[in-house]
């Protein structure tokens, strides 16, 4: 985040069925002028990092 916290953007704490459908929301997110760069992770201990998809 440029300013704030991403704690009030729901898409950012949304739980995505696939890969393809959190993707699909990155780019929605990235839309956001305040949103510089989203980090994907699976769910599962310990977290697994994905990918980063930047603006």
């Amino acid at each position: 985040m440029r300013r704030g916290s991403a704690t009030g953007v729901p898409a950012a704490w949304g739980r995505y069925t696939t890969i393809e459908a959190a993707r699909l929301a990155t780019v929605i997110l990235l839309h956001d002028d305040r949103i510089l760069r989203v980090m994907i992770v699976r769910n599962e201990i310990p977290p697994a990092f994905v990918e980063w998809a930047e603006r």
